[in-house]
């Protein structure tokens, strides 16, 4: 924990050159009424990878496998096929 806001840690320059070379498709899933992870935001970040797929699990907060498991279960083995 010590390491997470530890200097050099935070580099958006490199963070956004390293997501751009991410070759792997990625799957950003937020909840429709997360407060940490607004879909707005989330929308950005998927935006930084090549191949990033946003999904905004409806009526979903920040914790969308507790708000809708059946819901998030069927999204994720979609996109893992």
């Amino acid at each position: 924990m010590a390491l997470f806001a530890a200097e050099g840690a935070f580099d958006p320059p490199a963070t956004r050159a390293a997501l751009a070379a991410c070759r792997a498709p990625a799957l950003l899933l937020t909840g429709e009424f997360d407060l940490n992870s607004p879909p707005g935001a989330t929308a950005e970040f998927a935006g930084l990878f090549p191949d990033g797929r946003l999904v905004v699990q409806p009526g979903a907060g920040h914790y969308p496998w507790l708000d809708d498991a059946g819901r998030f279960v069927v999204t994720v083995a979609a996109f893992l096929g």
